[in-house]
């Protein structure tokens, strides 16, 4: 099983998939911008892997397979599952319960649509990528942290129930394409960046 890392692309992914379990880990301890920037850089590696994969010529199906299941399980770790932990943290109720598994079922229905009908002709596709959670929820952060404090526990959840909402409407989103991986890992890139200084400007 572990050869199928060899493949580039698969081992891009496996890196964001480390990331992302690295983010799990730390923000269940309360450290939440470390966790947010490790989850940032898996949607960078998310966005690497799949360039490289279109670059890659001669891969198996089997190669190819798996790498489809390793990516989907980042997908849902980074857009759903480190918001939902975060998010929950700041919710001072049993409504958090209610909550993180809204969030875990609108990702992995979003997932599950675009694994069977994936981009169209024109490298669209439906919805709002779950790629877009973690910069808003890094940028709610950011001002909470630089502009003005914000009653997390209202805000996070006030953003995040009509953002998922999004993840399965019935629109067209531009989801390939230069233009977008340019923008997707600038935006990692600045929201990684904002965090980190933020960070350090409060020890």
């Amino acid at each position: 099983m572990i050869a199928y890392l060899s493949d580039r692309a698969n081992a891009v992914t496996a890196v964001g998939l480390l990331c992302s379990g690295a983010a799990m880990g730390l923000v269940v301890k309360g450290h939440y911008e470390a966790g947010v920037v490790l989850g940032l850089c898996a949607i960078i590696a998310d966005d690497v892997d799949g360039e490289i994969a279109r670059r890659t010529k001669n891969r198996t199906m089997a190669t190819k397979a798996i790498g489809k299941a390793l990516d989907a399980f980042s997908d849902l770790i980074f857009g759903s599952v480190i918001p939902a932990i975060v998010i929950a943290s700041f919710i001072e109720s049993p409504a958090s319960a209610v909550f993180t598994a809204f969030l875990l079922l609108i990702g992995a229905v979003r997932l599950a649509y675009f694994a069977h009908f994936g981009l169209d002709d024109h490298g669209y596709s439906t919805g709002l990528p779950l790629s877009h959670a973690l910069p808003a929820l890094a940028a709610i952060l950011l001002v909470d942290h630089t502009i003005a404090p914000l009653e997390l526990g209202v805000v996070l959840p006030a953003v995040f129930v009509p953002l998922s909402l999004l993840h399965i409407a019935p629109f067209k989103i531009k989801a390939t394409g230069t233009l977008v991986h340019v923008f997707t890992i600038g935006v990692a890139v600045t929201a990684s960046a904002g965090l980190l200084m933020t960070s350090r400007a409060g020890q």
